[in-house]
């Protein structure tokens, strides 16, 4: 099949899903169609659509509009803006589990090994990432996955790419053509990194670039992180118009709207807030005292009993309960409670610690079974506990929720989940 027959191709299924999927048709006019024989199957960077002409080829034309559709959404989530320092081949696959299945429930055709799991139903790229990184920690014949090189993580569209596919040939053996081609990007930012095949993958997510070809600045992302959810709005008010919305979409596009807090200074306020405090003149306040100003100290009484619940359902993970161990250090450190009561629960109360004012909590979670959120507050209940608050770290995996109680209530979690009630905070691990 000639280019010119490639490109047809090509356009008659952009058509098409214009027509039958208004909004994802309308999103991949917004990308430039690249050819790029070098790469396996497709990947955009949010601003092209690489393509190898081979790959569009072998498929069928239902499979191609669904390919197209799902590196849109890739776009309209805004992946190629969010992996961060994650490993590329595990965030693209992490990202193919959040996208294809609101695809497939649209009714898509993808081609066949598509990556669906129904245990990865709603969460977002970011969540599923933790979960496949931690099943392949825990796995003994898994290895861990390979960082990507300097050059892939820097590189334009290729920049996602970890590894290099094996190469066609010495220098000796290809053609002038062919070398001319490896030492000449096609366009700003398609350089020679390559993409290896993955199983059931089909259309890869790219970090951004500027318009330079080089990585996206933090100021770029955000850009094209905005730019994208203007996209994918109007796409969608365009799409209800003509009486062709799509389902499953509007909650992950909320989803990738959302800025990240500081999870730390939340947490912090949270608890805080329940330590009564008053002035005093005697003594001043020392911050001042060297600049000749005499000011009222703030005099704290100790924030009472705290009560930390660890989820231990094996779904949170060591650096989760480091990072989020650190935090109550540094946090009870200044507010002074009178105790720290931690409980350990998967679907039962597994064991309860208690920490003293100026003793370093350390978490040792025990259990690994199921999840129910009831036993932590009946046993606060049933030992005469009475917390100025509870925090209570999991993923949110579960439905059975207690009666709320008359103390405040923190559910810090990995999840995009919203606790029944409560204050809900999302913790960004690593950040």
């Amino acid at each position: 099949m000639t280019q010119l027959r490639i490109e047809q191709k090509l356009s008659r299924a952009r058509t098409q899903l214009l027509l039958n999927q208004p909004f994802f048709g309308t999103l991949c006019l917004r990308l430039k169609l690249v050819p790029k024989p070098n790469f396996p199957t497709m990947a955009t960077d949010g601003q092209r659509l690489a393509y190898n002409p081979a790959f569009v080829e072998k498929l069928t034309a239902a499979e191609l509009e669904g390919v197209l559709a799902h590196e849109v959404m890739h776009c309209a989530l805004a992946h190629h803006c969010r992996r961060g320092d994650r490993d590329a081949q595990l965030w693209n696959q992490a990202a193919d589990y959040a996208v294809n299945p609101i695809l497939n429930g649209n009714g898509i055709t993808l081609p066949k090994d598509a990556l669906i799991d129904p245990t990865f139903t709603d969460l977002a790229a970011e969540e599923i990432y933790a979960r496949l990184l931690k099943q392949g920690q825990d796995s003994p014949e898994a290895e861990s996955p390979q960082q990507p090189s300097a050059q892939s993580a820097t590189s334009g569209v290729g920049g996602n790419g970890a590894g290099q596919a094996p190469q066609t040939g010495s220098e000796e053996t290809q053609s002038p053509q062919q070398q001319s081609q490896q030492q000449q990007p096609e366009l700003v930012g398609l350089s020679d990194p390559y993409l290896p095949a993955r199983p059931g993958g089909f259309g890869e997510v790219l970090d951004a670039v500027d318009g330079d070809g080089q990585p996206a600045s933090q100021a770029e992302l955000s850009r094209q992180m905005h730019e994208w959810a203007i996209n994918a709005e109007q796409a969608l008010c365009s799409a209800k118009a003509c009486g062709r919305e799509p389902g499953g979409v509007e909650r992950p596009l909320k989803q990738a709207r959302q800025s990240e807090n500081d999870w730390r200074t939340i947490l912090r306020d949270f608890i805080s807030a329940t330590n009564p405090s008053d002035y005093r003149w005697s003594p001043p306040n020392r911050r001042f005292v060297s600049s000749g100003l005499y000011l009222p100290s703030v005099e704290r009484t100790g924030v009472g009993n705290i009560v930390i619940v660890v989820d231990t359902s094996g779904s949170i993970g060591t650096e989760e309960l480091a990072q989020f161990a650190g935090e109550i250090n540094a946090i009870t450190n200044d507010v002074q409670p009178e105790s720290i009561r931690v409980i350990y629960c998967d679907a039962a109360v597994q064991a309860a610690e208690e920490f003293g004012a100026a003793e370093p909590i350390k978490l040792s979670p025990r259990g690994g079974g199921g999840t129910d959120f009831v036993p932590p507050f009946r046993w606060v209940e049933e030992n005469g506990v009475e917390p100025k608050c509870l925090v209570y770290l999991t993923d949110l995996c579960c439905n059975s929720f207690p009666e709320p109680p008359d103390y405040p209530v923190l559910w810090v979690t990995d999840s995009h989940k919203m606790a029944p009630f409560g204050e809900t905070l999302r913790m960004s691990v690593g950040n």
